[in-house]
């Protein structure tokens, strides 16, 4: 197998060897379980003690025996990177900047041709992400063909005028899109994201009326939106990849 990173080292991890790259200062881990399969590719803060290796961990727990190439790539501007447009702060004073789309043509441009190149050109692209960077997953399926499957888990549906915006765009390309929520999450006394129960409820009638979305699910996990973020994700990837 072919690799030529424009920087590149092994990261060891517990029991995860990793190849490590730097992509247009976006550092990405990248680790092919069996041979072949989808891309999934996973959003997520810059790395933090052995967030990686437990998330690779839960995957092994769950999807094991499925042929897939995993690739977590960090942003550096949680709220700038993965908010699809600007917005006031739900709470505090790190307003959200709308660098989504600088960060969706990151990853049509550069990510994705690179992987192709590196690990074959014919495989289908998965999008996961937890909390705002569930809500990028799902807005690039709106903008964007180039994703086959979508993960929204505790997505930030509560999001300013996210709810506008879906009533007036559809799915771009065929897709599976997973969407869960924490059975505490819309008891938050913020009055902005109690509303994430109401709006992703929404969400999920909408996909099932979208002519482009084969098959969707919204599952409700125990406890709230901090709680087994990586299990949770896990379960999502289990669910887009048994899809038929």
């Amino acid at each position: 197998m072919k690799i030529n990173p424009l920087k590149a080292e092994k990261l060891m991890e517990m029991n995860v060897f990793m190849q490590k790259l730097q992509i247009r200062q976006k550092t990405c881990y990248i680790e092919q379980n069996g041979s072949g399969g989808p891309i999934i590719l996973w959003g997520m803060y810059p790395h933090r003690g052995n967030e990686i290796a437990h998330m690779w961990d839960c995957l092994m727990e769950t999807v094991n025996d499925q042929d897939f190439l995993f690739c977590a790539f960090q942003v550096k501007d949680w709220n700038g990177d993965f908010s699809p447009w600007k917005s006031p702060a739900a709470f505090g004073d790190d307003d959200f900047k709308g660098n989504g789309p600088k960060t969706l043509q990151w990853l049509m441009n550069d990510l994705i041709p690179k992987l192709k190149a590196d690990y074959g050109v014919d495989r289908e692209i998965y999008l996961i992400g937890y909390s705002l960077a569930g809500l990028f997953a799902l807005w690039t399926a709106y903008e964007t063909d180039i994703f086959s499957a979508i993960a929204s888990c505790s997505g930030s549906l509560w999001f300013e005028q996210w709810d506008e915006y879906v009533l007036h765009h559809q799915i771009k390309h065929e897709s599976n899109i997973y969407l869960s929520l924490g059975g505490k999450e819309e008891k938050t006394k913020n009055p902005v994201m109690a509303r994430v129960g109401d709006r992703t409820r929404t969400q999920e009638q909408i996909l099932r009326n979208d002519p482009k979305v084969k098959q969707t699910t919204l599952e409700f996990n125990s406890g709230g939106h901090f709680a087994d973020a990586q299990k949770r994700l896990a379960k999502a990837v289990k669910w887009l990849l048994e899809c038929t």
